[in-house]
């Protein structure tokens, strides 16, 4: 026969173990974030500025250029140029525009963005970044 007292000691380890066991994954993440360096915001702020020639850039096409080891997607149009990073904001991984579909899609955990940017499945919760455009006679000069 069991003893009730046995049974009540061995069910407040199995909690104990098990809030433990939450609580490690909770910091887990945050920590992972921390040594890593996965800090989308504060990794573009660091890129120095792109400068593009804007006869370069076709007319509403998006364009997808390298900077920094850091990709970025430049669009111009007849209001203007605008440009926006194409790194997920849930992790950092690159997302890419699928045609098609009209949305950017991050294939490190399948999130995905519609054409403004804007989060509409998966894991992250915050719109792909808009970075600043200064325009010259010829030039579009982009984030820094």
């Amino acid at each position: 026969m069991i003893d009730p007292m046995e049974f009540k000691v061995a069910g407040r380890r199995v909690f104990l173990a098990r809030g433990c066991g939450v609580l490690a994954a909770c910091l887990t993440v945050p920590l992972w974030n921390l040594l890593s360096g996965c800090d989308v915001a504060q990794d573009e702020e660091t890129a120095g500025p792109l400068t593009v020639t804007v006869a370069e850039l076709p007319l509403d096409r998006r364009v997808r250029l390298e900077h920094d080891g850091r990709t970025v997607e430049v669009t111009r149009t007849a209001g203007g140029v605008t440009a926006r990073s194409l790194l997920c904001t849930h992790q950092g991984c690159n997302v890419r525009w699928i045609e098609n579909e009209q949305i950017y899609f991050c294939p490190c955990h399948d999130g995905r963005f519609n054409a403004q940017g804007q989060p509409i499945y998966g894991p992250p919760r915050e719109s792909l970044r808009e970075l600043p455009v200064t325009l010259t006679s010829t030039q579009a000069v982009i984030g820094g």
